[in-house]
């Protein structure tokens, strides 16, 4: 039974977040500190984990994927009530709460300092980029399920993403290891100029996608057939809800979030291709994607951190994916890696030589 209780770890670490939150005060760093100590420790001290269990039962895991929309939707929820002033309970549920726990929840949330706010968006946005848009990219390269496919983007919708099921399916798997993919990071290049290079071009190809699909089957540009627009309402609906909630304040805590999300992905993407090129006439290969087989990493974030595999087998599902121990390794787990990113200095230091190997037998091969 452990090999699916795993997979439900996420679920549990979102909601020590949705705690912090209703606690409020300081208490709205919670999350945050739950998610460094346990991702990161558990990466120190659980090591790797380069097993393939079968699973007799593989609706068990697929529930912890469906459980993400309506725990996302919950936490925004419960975020947008935390926006409001002293004259508002938005959807009542300050109210409901102080009359299940003998706490005052609306005194709490009133007594919130603007650095207990950022302790929340950040705790918020690591799970809607952890949770959310990891299982809303599971999801949307499931092209043929309609159902995943609006659930994951849905997903995406938290972190105003609208392009990524269509560039990342359609755009990043083709192009990968090129001059031509938005999210291959380039030898040299800081993720800071990568985020904005990514961002804005990853945009523009999903744009293009999108037109080419709505001129081969002769469907209007301005229309709901446009996934792009359908994309960008989804979000325009969270928007909404947040300025219901808290006005102004609640509109700008919602889309810091969702910027916030979004730079972790970006993250991530730099770190899962940086300088790792392939010539555009091969087949795309394990050894075009950096990967790591850390335990905790691979738990969390459902073998995301099994990259190599992924883009080999784009159509596979995340459990069945290889773990190519002799693929280039990261030599952190996905969230240390991902801070050590944000020090540019510190990045070269430690990927540079794990590069400089790839790169020798590259050039052999």
């Amino acid at each position: 039974m452990t090999k699916y209780m795993k997979y439900y770890i996420v679920p549990f670490l979102s909601l020590s977040v949705l705690i912090g939150i209703f606690l409020g005060g300081h208490w709205m760093w919670l999350g945050l500190a739950v998610l460094f100590v346990v991702v990161i420790g558990g990466d120190a001290v659980l090591g790797e984990d380069a097993s393939q269990p079968e699973y007799s039962q593989p609706w068990l895991i697929e529930l912890s994927l469906h459980l993400a929309l309506p725990l996302i939707i919950i936490l925004l929820l419960s975020f947008a009530w935390t926006t409001g002033s002293v004259r508002e309970d938005f959807l009542g549920i300050g109210k409901l709460l102080s009359g299940l726990f003998s706490y005052d929840f609306l005194a709490a949330r009133d007594s919130n300092m603007w650095s207990d706010y950022v302790g929340a968006v950040l705790g918020v946005g690591f799970v809607v980029a952890g949770y959310g848009t990891n299982v809303g990219h599971e999801l949307t390269h499931r092209i043929k399920d309609r159902v995943a496919m609006l659930e994951g983007r849905w997903l995406l919708s938290a972190s105003c993403n609208a392009d990524f099921a269509i560039e990342h399916v359609y755009g990043h798997h083709v192009t990968v290891g090129t001059d031509e993919d938005p999210a291959t990071a380039r030898k040299g290049e800081n993720v800071y100029a990568f985020a904005i290079r990514s961002t804005v071009f990853g945009h523009i190809s999903a744009w293009k996608h999108e037109l080419k699909r709505l001129r081969e089957k002769t469907y209007s540009t301005v229309s709901l057939k446009n996934r792009m627009i359908t994309g960008y309402l989804m979000s325009v609906l969270w928007c909404t809800v947040f300025y219901t909630a808290g006005g102004i304040f609640g509109l700008i805590l919602f889309l810091c979030q969702a910027a916030f999300a979004k730079f972790i992905l970006e993250i991530v993407n730099y770190m899962e291709h940086y300088g790792l090129v392939r010539d555009t006439e091969k087949p795309v290969k394990p050894e075009h994607s950096w990967n790591t087989n850390k335990r905790m990493s691979t738990m969390v974030l459902f073998s995301l951190t099994r990259h190599s595999a992924h883009h080999e087998k784009p159509m596979v599902k995340f459990w069945k994916l290889d773990p190519y121990a002799d693929a280039p390794q990261m030599p952190y787990g996905y969230l240390t890696t991902l801070v050590i990113c944000l020090i540019p200095p510190l990045w070269y230091r430690i990927i540079t030589p794990g590069l400089n190997k790839w790169e020798q037998k590259s050039s052999l091969a």
